[in-house]
């Protein structure tokens, strides 16, 4: 009988044992940062937005932020504190909502006060039509709240365990680099017109839309429940805004559904908008024909390469490409000109050229 007790109390301890290791490894290294930032000398692998930017946001050592989608991915922060002087933490969601904008602004400001100094925000107009409570992807509530007791699915997880803890020990090929995380795997050679026309798939003619007055008024619910309330909240902060060029695909789609006149009117409301606050600089590169109609700066019809991205800090640094209430309705103007008036049809001659 005391052979069985004692056989069972060190099976507990052992357990017990076991379990406190596992949770110490997770949270010496944290690999989703929930307690700290990260350690100098661990392999980090950052490809998990949803989950690991909170962390970041909380933990990470930067003054300004970028925010946005995949738009805004192939950012390298070091070009921002090259020609900006800025140490920018870039925490996108993939196809994100305004909700999602908002779920990660509300945890940059509460971790670090007034000590941003810019938050740079990429403006999808097609996702700001959502429902004001959408996000692209569910949250994981035990990593963006403050409950320590729900930590446990954290520090019990065997996929952050084997693939982020222990797997990183052993091979450090998939470690990411700080300046360029959540990276496409995108090369220099997948940005050409050749492979975006092989994989395009032409939008057709819609059957029924939304009008241009539901789509405006889904886009102020937005912006007055997501968006504008940390600009309000926040005047010491320079909020950036700015609307991603895709590429002329793009507008054939939007012209073959009819819509262009009411995306027209959406970036009209939208800009508005943001140009009511003193804190907010808007720039707009939809309009940039030597971008948007050379194909070999795209890898798909939408996402574009990184010298295009770099081309977008320098003009934040020089103030090009930057709109106010003065010149507004020429850029958009000159976008409807384009975009309407576009032989797209020749898209396709010298497929290869």
């Amino acid at each position: 009988m005391k052979t069985g007790m004692r056989w069972l109390k060190t099976f507990f301890i052992t357990i017990i044992v076991c379990l406190l290791v596992w949770a110490g490894l997770v949270i010496y290294i944290d690999p989703f940062f929930h307690y700290h930032g990260p350690l100098e000398s661990f392999p980090y692998i950052v490809d998990d937005q949803v989950d690991m930017n909170p962390g970041l946001a909380r933990h990470l050592d930067y003054d300004s932020v970028i925010l946005g989608s995949s738009m805004v991915v192939n950012f390298n922060t070091d070009v921002f504190e090259e020609k900006l002087g800025l140490k920018t933490a870039k925490l996108p969601y993939n196809g994100a909502y305004p909700k999602d904008q908002s779920n990660i602004l509300s945890i940059i400001f509460d971790a670090k006060k007034d000590t941003v100094k810019q938050v740079f925000i990429g403006v999808d107009e097609l996702n700001y039509s959502g429902g004001i409570d959408e996000t692209k992807f569910p949250i994981t509530d035990y990593l963006y709240d403050e409950n320590p007791f729900n930590d446990v699915k954290y520090l019990f997880n065997k996929d952050v365990m084997l693939d982020y803890c222990i797997k990183p020990m052993f091979d450090r090929s998939d470690s990411t680099a700080w300046n360029m995380i959540y990276p496409f795997w995108w090369q220099d050679e997948h940005y050409q017109k050749a492979l975006v026309l092989m994989y395009y798939e032409e939008a057709q003619p819609l059957e029924n839309s939304a009008s241009c007055e539901e789509y405006i008024e889904a886009i102020k619910l937005n912006l007055d429940t997501n968006i504008l309330p940390y600009i309000e909240a926040h005047p010491e902060t320079k909020f950036t805004v700015f609307y991603p060029p895709y590429s002329i695909l793009y507008w054939n789609d939007v012209c073959n559904k009819d819509e262009l006149d009411t995306v027209m009117e959406k970036y009209r409301y939208m800009s508005g908008r943001f140009l009511e606050y003193d804190n907010v600089e808007l720039f707009f590169f939809q309009n940039r024909e030597e971008i948007i109609c050379d194909l070999n700066n795209y890898a798909d019809y939408t996402h574009y390469s990184p010298k295009v991205c770099e081309y977008m800090v320098q003009c934040f640094a020089d103030n090009e490409c930057r709109v106010d209430e003065s010149n507004l309705d020429s850029e958009i103007d000159k976008l409807y000109e384009l975009t309407s008036d576009y032989d797209y049809d020749a898209i396709w001659d010298d497929w290869y050229n």
